[in-house]
């Protein structure tokens, strides 16, 4: 039950875009919505790794010393899982905070680039989420722009303001050759 509301807090603040024009409002909503998506998911395995070191440890159930091994590796492998998920959401969190704070002090990237696929979302189905973020692909990676005020278009080149922590998208200026 934890976990499933959990996954409902952070979906619902990461989904919905409804923070008006307020970038940093953006950066602070997808942090906490993140923090309780990772929190949801270490939740499971927490969960999960309580009953296989119960089964495998005090073994209430006398269960065969094989079906004990069988919990075991599902344990170390759920371990494993865990410990990725751990190193990934401080990562993620780090870079996050970051981005913030280099938001907060304008300590901002400028660079003209060609736009080499742009990726809008599901905006066109009727029961999915309508999003203003958009994922733009350049020579150097994906960027993300939470905010489209003007389309972007496949194959032309921009100027982006951008974080260099998460390449996040602050301003874009078309340049016309």
């Amino acid at each position: 039950m934890v976990m499933i509301v959990l996954v409902i807090i952070g979906g619902s603040l990461i989904t919905t875009n409804k923070f008006g024009m307020d970038l940093y409002k953006a950066f602070v909503y997808h942090f906490i919505g993140m923090s309780f998506l990772f929190a949801a998911g270490l939740t499971f395995c927490l969960l999960i790794l309580y009953h296989v070191f119960l089964i495998t440890v005090y073994n209430p159930q006398r269960i065969k010393k094989s079906s004990v091994i069988k919990f075991a590796c599902g344990g170390i492998f759920t371990l494993i899982i865990t410990i990725v998920l751990l190193v990934f959401g401080g990562t993620a969190a780090k870079k996050s905070i970051q981005s913030m704070k280099d938001y907060e002090n304008g300590e901002w990237q400028v660079e003209d680039v060609l736009v080499m696929d742009i990726y809008r979302g599901s905006r066109g189905h009727k029961v999915s989420f309508r999003s203003n973020s958009v994922l733009i692909e350049i020579d150097k990676g994906e960027m993300t722009l939470y905010f489209e005020d003007s389309l972007i278009y496949k194959g032309e080149k921009y100027r982006f303001t951008y974080l260099d922590a998460t390449d996040t998208i602050i301003k874009v200026e078309n340049i016309i050759e």
